[in-house]
């Protein structure tokens, strides 16, 4: 056995003791992507150059878009024929679960309309964020901040749960950017 790269000692002797394997395909989130990738890839697919984790792939008249995210695939097509054909491809090399139509990704609501379009939302996340934060019952207001508040370098005090005062800044950091 070997020292993992990134381990840093100066005695080559140590090592990793291996209690469990991780290096399984259900274990490697990153090398499950590259395979994933790597299929699709053989099946005629390009990797977006905007967004890594979004394939495309065109012929004739027929479009299929593929997003990958984590172990979750959202296929978009331009015919309903080549989504199976597709499916098909990929159980041949992974084990698939077809959830049906598309509800909830990522804090995005979807719904489906009549004519064939569909409504995004955070609505949900949002209410679920204001829930998390105990904010459901407060008051909107035009700004974020008292506007006679005077800050000062030492004026403050550091919040209670700095972990916790992250995860809502992040929250509500990706809530704007989505």
């Amino acid at each position: 056995m070997q020292q993992p790269p990134g381990f840093t000692s100066h005695d080559s002797s140590l090592v990793c003791k291996l209690h469990k394997s991780i290096y399984r395909l259900e274990q490697a989130p990153r090398l499950w992507f590259f395979k994933l990738s790597d299929t699709l890839q053989r099946m005629g697919f390009h990797a977006s150059k905007s967004d890594y984790s979004l394939f495309v792939k065109f012929w004739s008249m027929n479009t299929l878009l593929v997003l990958v995210y984590v172990d979750d695939i959202i296929i978009k097509r331009s015919s309903s024929a080549i989504i199976q054909d597709f499916i098909n491809g990929l159980q041949q090399q992974f084990a698939l679960k077809d959830l049906g139509r598309l509800h909830y990704f990522l804090g995005i609501e979807v719904s489906w309309l009549s004519d064939r379009g569909f409504h995004l939302s955070q609505a949900k996340y949002i209410i679920d964020l204001l829930q998390k934060a105990n904010m459901l019952e407060s008051n909107p207001q035009p700004t974020s901040m008292v506007s006679s508040l005077r800050l000062t370098l030492d004026g403050t005090t550091a919040v209670e749960d700095p972990k916790f005062y992250r995860s809502i800044v992040g929250s509500l950091q990706y809530v704007t950017v989505t």
